[in-house]
């Protein structure tokens, strides 16, 4: 566990960075939970799991029928949010790591995380097991999972870095890439395929590289630039990644057919002044759940403050309300929302159209992070304290009594 005096100078530096990590740490320091242990509101909010609750959705004759319940508390390193594995019955927490910018980033200057520990919480049969362990101290918990594991990445003592596979039962990482270069940021695709961000250890620019199969594919560093965090559609017919140029962030699309093309076919400027940090938490937020036929891209808008969808197909940047700092979709037409006083849930903004939800509706008025979904209609949500994260469950058609 971290002493208050270095959780408090992280709350500190990260006030500084980022719309989104600075709610997150200011969460942190106002709930203020001690491990094991339920905040009043919780105490509140964790009364509706005894019954089903029904909210009208504003502007509208549809009515929300939903309950609310806690499952658990664990222990992690007040930064990293988990990763949820497909059924909802599985979370990767990141215990501990006191990996600073240059770590996570990748950067040239990176270095180990003192204390990188991660492992698996039990979320479904037994949620008072303990946690399954995960073998290694210098992991990092990765951006994307599938139903037979979860990603990670280990900076090496050589400046290396590789990245690898867990089961969701723990134990030994399997290496996906593990060589003497740095390999970071990387995602999974709906087909098996992976994507990550590559480069020597003399050279700054990342290249992406794509496996699909046994057969990989590199897609040149941008000229004057560098790429970050690629990522698959939900429908996989998209690769996206993120395109860093003379302080120029852009979210770029290449088509996915029997090859990928070295070309985006489209791009859109998120900001004319950023840098390797904006990057890495323009994507921070967001966890998937939408319909497999979705092939938008959804991400923190760094210029407008708040989550925005992309159609590539149109060219078209669609935000939601201006207090969304992290969402999740459920389906084509809804997605779950957070801000700093509630979650809740709002009818996905119209491209094109006006810039703000018009539909929406509060379920749990506190802090709440969604995480991924569970089967059926369930969701997952996360409340961040200071040193544990408080895991509840959401369902969204709960049965009539």
């Amino acid at each position: 566990m971290h002493s208050q005096a270095y959780e408090l100078g992280r709350i500190l530096r990260f006030l500084r960075v980022s719309p989104f990590v600075a709610y997150v740490c200011i969460s942190i320091a106002v709930i203020g939970c001690s491990s094991g242990s339920l905040s009043r509101q919780q105490i509140r909010d964790a009364s509706a799991a005894e019954q089903s609750v029904t909210k009208p959705f504003s502007n509208s004759d549809t009515r929300i029928r939903f309950q609310f319940a806690h499952i658990r508390n664990v222990e992690y390193d007040g930064f990293a949010l988990p990763i949820l594995s497909p059924d909802g019955c599985s979370a990767a927490v990141q215990i501990s790591s006191a990996a600073d910018w240059r770590t996570l980033l990748a950067g040239v200057d990176g270095g180990v995380p003192d204390s990188g520990r991660i492992a698996i919480a039990p979320l479904c049969a037994d949620t008072n097991a303990p946690l399954l362990p995960v073998a290694g101290n210098d992991l990092l918990i990765g951006r994307s999972c599938d139903s037979a594991g979860f990603l990670v990445e280990s900076p090496r003592v050589d400046g290396a870095r590789w990245i690898g596979k867990v089961s969701w039962q723990g134990g030994e990482p399997i290496w996906l890439v593990a060589d003497q270069d740095v390999n970071a940021f990387a995602s999974l695709g709906p087909a098996g395929e992976i994507a990550w961000c590559h480069r020597r250890r003399d050279v700054e620019k990342f290249s992406i590289q794509v496996k699909r199969g046994d057969a990989i594919q590199e897609i040149p560093p941008p000229e004057d630039g560098t790429w970050f965090t690629p990522s698959f559609s939900s429908d996989g017919k998209f690769l996206y990644a993120l395109r860093l140029r003379d302080g120029v962030l852009a979210a770029c699309a290449f088509p996915i057919s029997q090859t990928i093309s070295t070309t985006p076919i489209i791009s859109i400027d998120l900001s004319w002044r950023a840098d390797a940090r904006m990057a890495y938490q323009t994507v921070i937020p967001l966890r998937t759940g939408g319909e497999s036929s979705d092939q938008r891209l959804y991400f923190f808008h760094p210029r407008f403050s708040r989550i925005a969808i992309w159609n590539p197909l149109n060219n078209r940047v669609a935000l939601t309300s201006p207090t969304c700092s992290a969402a999740m979709a459920i389906s084509s037409t809804q997605i779950v929302t957070t801000s700093a006083k509630q979650l809740s849930i709002e009818s996905a903004a119209v491209e094109g159209g006006s810039k703000d939800a018009t539909q929406s509706t509060a379920i749990i008025e506190s802090l709440w992070i969604p995480i991924g979904r569970g089967t059926g209609s369930m969701i997952l949500v996360v409340q961040p304290g200071r040193g544990t994260l408080n895991i509840a469950r959401i369902d969204l058609n709960p049965p009539e009594k």
